[in-house]
């Protein structure tokens, strides 16, 4: 099929699949507002967890399933879709939960039981009006931002062969056509792209005035039936998503370890791999969330904040966009002697990075309470030295912490890329994700499924194992800043 053929295919996917998760998210969002107690906690592990797991470890699980359905496409199209629509779904629960509704409930109860037709507040222009404030216009950033990355979601669409504008684009690419030539390709997906985040700028320009309502005061209790069927779409979710993946590779890349460990030469590929992911991973995070703290703190002028969410737009056009227009620009005259370095790859992964970073930084300063900031602050610049070790102790498990697993999720974000490490990673320093992404399309065999094993439990143990050293770290730093302060 042509380009713009496959573009179609995708966004009409792309929008079903967004609209639905909205629809989903915000009927998962209530669930968790209904309560503050560990099942809530639990709920909301169980829905995160889908989104964290890897694309590509997931589209390796199912791409043996999708190839025993060869002869059903409609049934394989399906199955993507649902996965990509189990994988979005998270992201808009997180922003429902950290959003305020225009709308109060008795306002809405009082429209509704308002019967008179001859009364203003039932005519129709009333009832667009608060349907357009409730629902709508809340809704619609929610909306775009599932569309963005249903739109550009890559892995998965290539390992299930699934028709995507980015697997059409990346596979010209691959196949040897000129980076010139290839920019000329992603004009449409760009033009889309752009449409709809200027629409979403749009919304957002009209709502920043409009005053917000406490959201526990307009929590939504959630009937008998309505709690059963979220529990059951969430277990659904995780067992899909999570489950049948880590059963498919895990089990089997245990049991094959030992073969991955006596070939020394293998073994030591994959660990230089992995090494260098975690090096481009962790130096990319450090600095997309070092920017986003530059201009997302709490305290930072209005023009500051624009021009950050201004520097977001490289990163919302995806993956693939940015890492071929990074390449075009390092393949100039005057700059091509940059191109083979870790500089581009490192400033696409920056870029990239920096809408999550941002994503981030906004739901740790909603979740944050200044209040409790500001007392640890002051009992950290206490001069009993036992207050003062508490106060480091509370201003790390209200901030600290959270910064921790923030630059953690996005190095392992980082960490799993293809498409800007495929296009912009020096040769002699290649990733492990770009050798496992090739080695995927050969088919299911129990080495790779350790290969792959491997590499998904190396990141994750190096962070919990760096988590109690960053921990020693912060409180040392903490305690010098406050001595200074005090003398």
């Amino acid at each position: 099929m042509s380009l713009a053929t496959i573009c179609g295919v995708t966004l009409l996917r792309s929008l079903i699949i967004s609209i639905l998760g909205v629809l989903l998210s915000r009927h998962l969002s209530h669930l968790i507002n209904a309560g503050r107690s560990k099942r809530s906690f639990l709920l909301l592990i169980l829905i995160l967890t889908p989104f964290l797991v890897p694309e590509l470890i997931v589209g390796y699980a199912w791409s043996l399933i999708s190839l025993k359905l060869v002869h059903y496409p409609l049934l394989i199209e399906l199955i993507y879709s649902s996965l990509v629509l189990l994988k979005v779904v998270p992201v808009g629960i997180v922003c429902f939960y950290f959003s305020s509704p225009f709308i109060s409930t008795e306002a809405d109860y009082i429209r509704k039981s308002v019967n008179s037709n001859s009364t203003p507040l039932s005519d129709l222009k009333t009832h667009w009006s608060f349907f357009l404030w409730k629902h709508l216009l809340p809704s619609l950033p929610v909306g775009v931002l599932l569309f963005l990355l249903a739109f550009q979601e890559f892995e998965m669409a290539s390992l299930i062969y699934r028709d995507s504008w980015m697997v059409w684009v990346f596979d010209a690419q691959a196949g040897g056509v000129p980076i010139s030539e290839t920019i000329s390709f992603l004009t449409g997906p760009l033009l889309i792209e752009l449409v709809v985040i200027a629409g979403v700028l749009y919304c957002l320009t009209r709502i920043q005035f409009q005053p917000r309502l406490d959201l526990l005061s307009n929590v939504k209790q959630s009937s008998f039936l309505s709690t059963v069927q979220s529990w059951g779409y969430v277990l659904t979710a995780f067992f899909v998503v999570v489950v049948i993946p880590f059963s498919l590779t895990g089990w089997g890349g245990l049991i094959s370890l030992g073969s991955l460990f006596q070939n020394q030469l293998q073994l030591t590929e994959t660990l230089r791999e992995c090494i260098w992911g975690l090096v481009y991973g962790v130096t990319s995070a450090i600095g997309a969330w070092g920017l986003a703290s530059f201009f997302f703190s709490r305290n930072q002028p209005r023009h500051l904040k624009l021009l950050g969410f201004l520097f977001c737009l490289p990163g919302l056009c995806g993956s693939l966009t940015l890492s071929i227009v990074m390449a075009n620009l390092f393949l100039t005259d005057s700059g091509h002697w940059l191109y083979d370095t870790p500089l581009a790859f490192f400033i696409a992964l920056v870029l990239f990075l920096f809408p999550r970073a941002v994503f981030l930084k906004l739901i740790i300063l909603a979740s944050q309470e200044n209040d409790s900031l500001y007392l640890t602050r002051l009992l950290s610049l206490s001069k009993n030295q036992t207050q003062s070790q508490s106060g480091g102790y509370l201003h790390w498990s209200v901030n600290g912490k959270m910064q921790y697993w923030a630059v953690v999720l996005l190095a392992f974000w980082a960490y799993w890329d293809v498409t800007i490490s495929s296009i912009l990673a020096p040769n002699n320093t290649m990733t492990s994700s770009i050798r496992l992404y090739g080695l995927m399309h050969y088919g299911q065999n129990s080495v790779l499924s350790a290969m792959t094993f491997l590499n998904f439990c190396i990141p994750v143990l190096i962070s919990l194992l760096f988590f109690p050293i960053v921990r020693i770290l912060w409180m040392t730093v903490s305690d010098r800043s406050t001595m200074n302060k005090t003398v």
